[in-house]
């Protein structure tokens, strides 16, 4: 379930996964129980069983498990629950090895895993026999890019609860009766009649401009008989966890439920940061150590890189990181962007961006307030003024801190083109719009998997 977003049209199917695999680890931990009668009172058995059931969910979310374009797809499914079933394995072998285990626990263990391996399986098939019962079909109004995006969009998620029936448009001048894959299925005047004779349960207003016909009386019928309404922005933006900027008006960001935060909400994201930034810095304090001495050893030059970043409120501090670069990269080229075959990078700033751990210092900026673990990347004075002449809402921003990792950083990776920072400016104005725990939470777990699977560069 976790890195799908909150608000995604799909968050529910994978919470519904979610439960059942919690639900089946229950009934086998119920099961074993009974069969063995461990040496355990009942609350200690339950304590660890509920703590089996976390790590078994953790490790199928670590294999994507819950992602929509598993869920519904049952080869997919087998795959990511073998290999869920695998780390789990190899996580119990440690255990076993380094960590003195009661009398009793053994045996419960295994056949609580015996038991929960084939009632997942059941209860995944089970699942997914009823998503598509519950399938709905969706049309979308206007025949715009927007609208023709997200057709693609959903034809690129087979099996994931909705079928696209096709468009409703306006314009004669398309001349063509399929647009981006799907059917042209009439008029936009049209879509009560057949809402009601295809059986529509999801209707999606993309139309291009105001000039074109907005049926309200047909779409309030039919949300009343319960077909659900949404603007192509709305759907997109749930769809792919981004804001779709091509349509984006600043109004659209005034008027949008979000876009601010509590004072309550501030200070519970400031003590995290605290808390984990002292832990972080504390534990990772030997690998920065071995860390310091391969960058020592393998070029002249300070150890440390530091560098003017634009924070919250366009405030210019320094961030910390540890050099990945020559010494003096940028005395001849001047301030460039950083590209994934980058000459400058060293053999060791490879394997320091590799695993993110050139990122580490930037705790420091975090304890200190000039950064939070969560939010947009801190850019370059620079850039700024540059990225802000092209995309106006790029100062947005700077309304919070930024992060040592983000939505748009697990979701995209680095950038080096006007396009790949047009994607991440979608990507942070949504973060921006949906900031909550929850959402930084979901963040932090992909940062780990991407570190873990040396996603970087």
């Amino acid at each position: 379930m976790l890195g799908i977003p909150v608000s995604s049209p799909f968050a529910r199917r994978a919470l519904a996964a979610f439960l059942a695999d919690l639900a089946c680890f229950a009934v086998a931990a119920t099961l074993a129980w009974f069969a063995l009668r461990p040496p355990f009172s009942p609350s200690a058995y339950a304590v660890a069983a509920a703590l089996g059931a976390g790590c078994a969910a953790l490790a199928l979310s670590w294999c994507d498990a819950y992602k929509p374009a598993v869920l519904g797809d049952p080869g997919r499914t087998l795959g990511a629950v073998i290999m869920a079933m695998g780390f789990a394995f190899v996580a119990a072998l440690v255990i076993f090895f380094a960590v003195p285990i009661p009398g009793g626990a053994l045996p419960a263990i295994t056949h609580t895993a015996a038991l929960y391996f084939p009632l997942l399986l059941i209860a995944r098939l089970s699942l997914r026999q009823a998503f598509k019962q519950s399938c709905r079909r969706l049309v979308v109004i206007g025949a715009s890019e927007l609208g023709s995006e997200i057709a693609r969009l959903l034809q690129a998620i087979p099996n994931a609860g909705i079928e696209l029936v096709g468009f409703l448009s306006e314009d004669h001048a398309l001349g063509h009766e399929v647009v981006a894959g799907a059917p042209v299925l009439g008029r936009i005047s049209d879509v009560e009649k057949l809402a009601r004779d295809l059986d529509i349960g999801w209707i999606v207003v993309a139309s291009r401009d105001r000039d074109e016909p907005f049926p309200a009386e047909a779409l309030l019928a039919a949300k009343l008989r319960g077909c659900r309404v949404d603007s192509g922005l709305v759907f997109y933006e749930r769809l792919m966890g981004r804001i779709y900027l091509p349509d984006l008006r600043w109004s659209t960001l005034v008027f949008a439920d979000g876009m601010r935060s509590g004072r309550v909400a501030a200070a519970l994201k400031r003590g995290v940061d605290l808390v984990v930034a002292s832990v972080g810095l504390l534990l990772s304090a030997p690998l920065l150590a071995l860390a310091a001495l391969a960058i020592r050893l393998e070029s002249p030059g300070p150890i440390f890189f530091r560098q003017d970043r634009v924070g919250q409120g366009d405030r210019v501090f320094r961030v910390v990181k540890l050099r990945s670069m020559r010494d003096g990269a940028e005395e001849e080229s001047g301030a460039v962007f950083t590209c994934e075959q980058d000459e400058r990078i060293t053999r060791v700033g490879q394997i320091l961006r590799r695993t993110h751990l050139d990122e580490v210092p930037q705790l420091w900026n975090v304890l200190v307030g000039d950064m939070s673990l969560v939010g947009p990347r801190p850019e370059r004075p620079e850039f700024v003024q540059m990225l802000t002449d092209r995309f106006p809402l790029f100062r947005v921003r700077s309304a919070v801190k930024p992060g040592v990792t983000g939505w748009a950083q697990v979701g995209h990776g680095y950038t080096a083109d006007l396009a790949g920072f047009e994607q991440k400016l979608s990507m942070d104005l949504f973060y921006l719009k949906h900031r909550s725990l929850v959402l930084d939470l979901v963040i932090l777990w992909k940062t780990v998997k991407d570190v873990a699977l040396l996603r970087g560069f």
